[in-house]
């Protein structure tokens, strides 16, 4: 339960931070649009998905507060199409660390898309790690087995968001990111 509080209270702290600074709001919009409806789209491919390729995306172009507020509202608003629960708020947390890493990260990621992808592969485990956790007052001492089990499911991630990541990030600058700033 404390973790729950802790969880809310970072999103607060999220939202209140976005409300202090300038950005593209219909940008935003249509980025979390894309990210929903490509959540929904690729359900049938068990975790993959495009919506973690353009969270990093957005960290890259648009800073952490952008995205860090794109993945508060992208698992509430594909949990309202896919099925929501407390898990929600641990795919938050999972985001948001991602999130974190891109923007500590800048510097490398804004030239190598190499490197990038290598990130995006590792976002996989890092995402479905702390997503796990929603889990772990469930099933208490079986949360390593759950670690090794979830492997091939946050691998499929991983690959899915280094692909994503080659496949969209020209697209990215060409549709969102404008040249004068």
């Amino acid at each position: 339960m404390v973790t729950y509080v802790i969880v809310l209270m970072i999103a607060a702290g999220v939202m209140s931070r976005f409300e202090r600074i300038d950005v593209p709001i219909a940008v935003l919009t249509q980025i979390l649009a894309l990210a929903v409806i490509g959540r929904w789209l690729f359900v049938a491919i068990p975790n993959v998905q495009p919506s973690t390729a353009l969270l990093m995306l957005t960290a890259l172009y648009f800073g952490f507060t952008s995205a860090a507020m794109l993945a508060l509202f992208v698992p509430i608003l594909s949990g309202l199409l896919l099925g929501i629960g407390p898990f929600v708020l641990f795919q938050f947390l999972g985001w948001l660390i991602v999130v974190a890493v891109v923007t500590f990260l800048k510097p490398l990621l804004s030239r190598s898309r190499l490197f990038l992808a290598a990130v995006g592969l590792g976002a996989g485990y890092l995402f479905g790690w702390t997503a796990n956790l929603s889990f772990a007052e469930v099933i208490g001492v079986d949360f390593v087995k759950l670690l090794v089990l979830s492997l091939p499911f946050d691998t499929a991630h991983g690959i899915g968001n280094a692909v994503f990541l080659v496949l969209l990030h020209d697209l990215f600058i060409r549709i969102f990111v404008r040249e004068d700033g």
